[in-house]
């Protein structure tokens, strides 16, 4: 097996995909506020809500991997500069694009999407290129929250459920322009939550929370259960995160096969013992402990 290989071959495809990808229709959130009735010419303006605020356990976040403070004190620096590196990439492509919504996905489990969803949420904030918003959509194992070590207000399944509003869904952990939603609790209905219309009046809600929002999310994996592929056209674009030592040819393969039909914003090279990803596609990775997610 050759999973460098299989991923240089993606990324050709990606670069002849990225003519075809060119917008001729709205971004996400848009179609998701023509879905719920809220088409932007008849939206009116409304005051960005306030944010509860939960502080993030700053020992759980850092057994957890998560880079809160941008590389510095104990963290790992290096980590931290591909991150970086992994932001500019994705935000060049999300621009270039027009897209203003992620997904975030892998093969399988243990490859590390949830942990890089969190880390390039928070060195984007961190830039202040835009208002970030991460959403926890995998259901069934939802991590965000507990890599931070936090008990979101309204649990983001709850919301699913018809608890509350779309704008209580998400919260602070008292970085700037950072807002989360996840959950605790799994619940095997994720399928039956996700499928509801409460995710279009989700996504819907967000622009009128912030004026040029970038959201990210975390997808369940895509050959686990068929909810990525529920979430997938409902987001701009997807990327997958692969394990340079965890993720098979053929589940990558498999997973390529997949995502065929919707815009692929690239690679996420995880668990690398060299970074491949500078020049190639986005890779990132360090010699040392590997990351999981």
């Amino acid at each position: 097996m050759s999973i460098e290989r299989a991923l240089e071959k993606m990324r050709q495809g990606m670069e002849s995909q990225a003519v075809r990808d060119r917008p001729v229709r709205p971004t996400a959130l848009q179609r998701a506020g023509q879905i719920v009735g809220l088409r932007s010419a008849e939206k009116p303006m409304r005051r960005r809500p306030t944010l509860a605020i939960v502080p993030f356990d700053p020992e759980v976040a850092a057994q957890s991997r998560v880079l809160t403070s941008g590389g510095r004190d104990a963290e790992d620096p290096r980590a931290a500069a591909a991150y970086r590196i992994l932001r500019t990439r994705v935000l060049h492509k999300m621009h270039g694009a027009n897209w203003t919504t992620l997904a975030i996905t892998s093969p399988g489990a243990g490859e590390g999407k949830s942990l890089t969803a969190l880390n390039l949420a928070l060195s984007i904030a961190r830039a202040r290129a835009g208002d970030v918003f991460l959403i926890d959509l995998d259901l069934r194992h939802p991590s965000i929250c507990r890599y931070l070590g936090v008990t979101p207000p309204r649990d983001l399944a709850k919301y699913f459920d018809g608890d509350g509003v779309p704008e209580d869904s998400f919260f602070s952990v008292g970085i700037e322009n950072l807002a989360i939603a996840g959950s605790l609790a799994p619940t095997d209905r994720a399928s039956e939550m996700l499928a509801s219309g409460r995710l279009d009046e989700l996504l819907a809600a967000i622009p009128g929370m912030a004026s040029e929002p970038i959201v990210l999310v975390d997808l369940p994996p895509l050959l686990v259960t068929d909810e990525a592929l529920m979430v997938a056209p409902r987001v701009d674009a997807v990327t997958l995160v692969v394990g340079e030592t965890r993720t098979r040819r053929d589940a990558l393969e498999r997973a390529q096969h997949l995502l065929e039909d919707f815009p692929f914003a690239g690679v996420i090279l995880n668990h690398a013992s060299e970074t491949y990803g500078a020049e190639s596609y986005y890779g990132y990775g360090y010699r040392g402990a590997p990351l999981h997610g």
